[in-house]
Formats: structure tokens, sequence, C-alpha cells
């Protein structure tokens, strides 16, 4: 048995190992992280003053700054004279924001604004009626987002590996071996990358939920008319 047929078959022996180890540490440091970016939520109101955009520079620690990346949204409740007339003001300001509608219905509306707009089409919308509820929330998401993109780069290195080692294969066994856990990686790989979308699509775009309460504004007459029956009443 040559020393090159030796190399080959431990290499293929350590398969088994490697991809053990891979997914340690996906199960153990990945899940953790993103369960902990997840649960990093906060949420308060325009007088806190939440800098517009989804990134914002982050406190130096005596290290470079890092962008922070941050998923925003708002909640707004207005009463309206009009809800099915303000319903398509706010269709309009989607629409012109270069975002679109979510989801609608007579009394409430889901629209997605580029993050960098969130502010100004919070501003044109509560200019629709009387606002009752104002809210702004974030998602700190830099943790999980750096290291989505550190394990990316390490899976795509062992998927090179792999496929190198595909390349030097002798025998059909070797070659299913190795073609398997080049399958194993490569859906890591679609699985890391699709998270890493998920999160650019929701840092790109921010939610705003408007509900609506219609309100009937009393006339001249109703007015009148209230005033006569108050009237009354003292009299009575």
């Amino acid at each position: 048995m040559t020393s090159r047929t030796i190399a080959r078959l431990a290499a293929l022996a350590l398969l088994p190992t490697l991809a053990a180890c891979t997914s340690l540490a996906w199960e153990g440091a990945y899940a953790p992280a993103a369960k902990a970016s997840m649960g990093r939520a906060v949420a308060h109101d325009a007088a806190a003053g939440f800098t517009a955009g989804a990134m914002e520079p982050a406190r130096s620690d005596g290290a470079a700054s890092a962008a922070r990346k941050v998923i925003r949204s708002a909640d707004l409740r207005l009463d309206v004279d009009d809800a099915d007339a303000t319903g398509r003001e706010i269709v309009r300001v989607a629409n012109e924001s270069g975002g679109f509608v979510l989801s609608s219905s007579r009394l409430r509306y889901q629209i997605k604004v580029p993050a960098g707009g969130l502010d100004s089409a919070v501003e044109r919308i509560e200019s629709m009626g009387e606002l009752t509820h104002r809210a702004f929330h974030g998602e700190d998401v830099t943790a999980e987002y750096v290291d989505l993109e550190v394990r990316l780069k390490n899976a795509h290195a062992a998927r090179e590996a792999y496929e190198a080692l595909l390349k030097k294969a002798a025998t059909v066994e070797e070659m299913l071996k190795v073609e398997q856990a080049l399958h194993e990686v490569q859906e890591r790989i679609e699985l890391l990358a699709g998270r890493r979308k998920y999160l650019d699509d929701h840092l790109a775009l921010s939610d705003i939920d408007v509900s609506l309460r219609e309100v009937e504004t009393p006339g001249p007459l109703r007015v009148l008319w209230n005033g006569v029956a108050w009237f009354a009443k003292l009299l009575w």
C-alpha cells in the first residue's frame, strides 16, 4: 500500500469526525446566538429619539467600531373621519416611499417602507387623523449577522476542501462518503444564506402597522341640537 493511498484513507476516515464537529459547532454556537439576538428587541415611543436607518454606529471599546444592524418598525393608531379615504392615503405613502402594502383591511394596514424613510412615512400618516398611539420598535441583530458571516465563510471553505477530496477519490465507497459530507455542507450553506437574506430584507424595509378608528364628526346642525338638548336638561 502506497503512502498516497494511506493518506487518502486517513482523510476519508476523518470525514465523520469533521461532520460531527461541524454539527456540534452549529448547535452549540449558532442557535444560542440566534436566540439571544432575537430576544434583544426593544420598544420605545418617538420621544426617545430612535435614530433613523437600519444601521447605527456602535460604541467603540478600543477596537474599530462596527456598524450595528437594527430591524426597525412602528405601530400607529389613529382616529379618522373617513377610514376609506385614509386607507387610500396610507397606500399612497407606501408607494411613494418606495415600499408596498403587505396586508390591508378597512381599519388596518400593514405597509413596508425603506428603513431610511421610516420616520418621514410615520409623520405623513400621523397627519391623517388624531394620533392616539405611537410606538417604535427595534431589534438588534448585529451579533447574529456577524455569526452568520463567519459560519458561511467556514462552510464555504469546508465545501472547497470536500470538493478537492472528491477529485482524489479512487473507489466508489470513497466517492460516496465524500459526496455525503459535501451534501451536508451544502445544505448548511443554503440554510445560513437563507437566514442572512431574511435579515437583509428586514433591515432594508421597515414595517408600519396602522390601526384606524372611524369617529363621526358632528356637523353644525348636530352641534346646535346637542346644545339645545343640554340646555333643556338644565331647565328640567
